[in-house]
């Protein structure tokens, strides 16, 4: 899934669930069962690109769901809250990034990518976009 998804998520997790220790855990899960859902995203692990195009691409992706969650909530959730559950919502995709980016293949790592290798459901476009954003879309509207 792609990041932007996976942060506009916690952005409404943060929304209703407004109890962080509740919130937190629950966005940290709802992420492997995000990758569960069949979803496109930028096939940073299996597309020849140089690495600072993938970090480019990675960096753009998280950024643009920071902004899209910020957006839409930063109204009715405490920032320190909001930020943090985007991050949350994240996490393993952050964990991951090191196996590939600087060729770390040691825990929490390598555990980590072969963790989210095993769940990710890929789906080419257009419909692999198209359920993604019907996830977070759902995810929008209950929360508002």
């Amino acid at each position: 899934m792609l990041d932007a998804s996976h942060a506009v998520i916690g952005a409404s997790l943060a929304k209703l669930v407004p109890n962080p220790v509740l919130g937190l855990p629950l966005a940290l899960g709802l992420h492997f069962v995000g990758d569960l859902v069949p979803h496109w995203d930028l096939r940073t692990r299996h597309v020849k690109r140089s690495k600072l195009t993938t970090i480019a691409l990675s960096l753009t992706d998280a950024g643009i769901g920071y902004a899209l969650g910020w957006w839409l909530f930063n109204q009715t959730v405490p920032w320190p809250y909001l930020a943090l559950m985007m991050f949350i919502s994240q996490l393993p995709d952050w964990i991951e990034a090191p196996y590939h980016i600087f060729d770390w293949k040691f825990p929490p790592f390598s555990s980590i990518k072969h963790l989210q290798s095993r769940l990710h459901r890929k789906l080419d476009l257009p419909w692999g976009l198209i359920w993604q954003g019907l996830i977070v879309l759902l995810f929008i509207v209950i929360s508002l």
